[in-house]
């Protein structure tokens, strides 16, 4: 890990939004190759992308540097159990078992997918607004508990943990991150009909 990614995972360790993003660019060509494969029951891959995405934010506020581990085997590892947990959570809710497989051998697409870029200042810009605007929307549309679920979420605890520390069952847990998921589609689509 270079110098220059070592000072972003350290501001995006403490919130810096700017950081994430940029660790997001550098990592989010691995968040497609963990989904690819599979095949959400009750939504959308999008929504397994977002999934790796917050696999992605628990891998960073978790790395711990004193271990000898890389940022990149850690974060992929964090990514992945994001992925697998909701592709767990989906297949039970439908007694599936098999996800479905999807394979292209075209390679314009493989390089449209996995082409890494710079965020550029506009991006930027509009990744905090956007976050500014998320914020305002969960404060008046999430309940007390959703807002406690989605932060400890974030900070990367799991379901189990988050249900001891507020004194709840895993289901309602869960039932609570449904709802969070919801919501959070409502508003983007809201941000789609602009």
């Amino acid at each position: 890990m270079d110098s220059f990614e070592v000072e972003a995972l350290i501001k995006a360790k403490s919130g810096d939004n700017e950081s994430f993003e940029i660790l997001l660019k550098k990592y989010e060509k691995y968040i497609y190759m963990n989904t690819k494969d599979y095949y959400l029951i009750d939504g959308e891959r999008e929504d397994l992308i977002q999934e790796g995405m917050i696999g992605l934010l628990k891998g960073i506020k978790s790395f711990d540097f004193s271990k000898e581990v890389s940022f990149k085997t850690f974060v992929i590892m964090c990514m992945r159990r994001q992925i697998i947990s909701a592709l767990k959570n989906s297949n039970s809710k439908k007694n599936q078992v098999l996800n479905v497989m999807y394979v292209t051998d075209d390679q314009d697409v493989k390089e449209k997918i996995f082409k890494e870029k710079a965020p550029n200042a506009e991006e930027i810009y509009i990744y905090k607004e956007l976050m500014q605007e998320f914020k305002t929307y969960s404060e008046k549309h999430f309940s007390t508990l959703e807002k406690n679920v989605l932060r400890y979420l974030v900070k990367g605890y799991s379901y189990g943990e988050i249900a001891e520390i507020l004194d709840k069952s895993n289901k309602t847990i869960d039932n609570t991150y449904q709802r969070i998921k919801l919501k959070v589609k409502k508003w983007l689509k809201s941000l789609n009909n602009i």
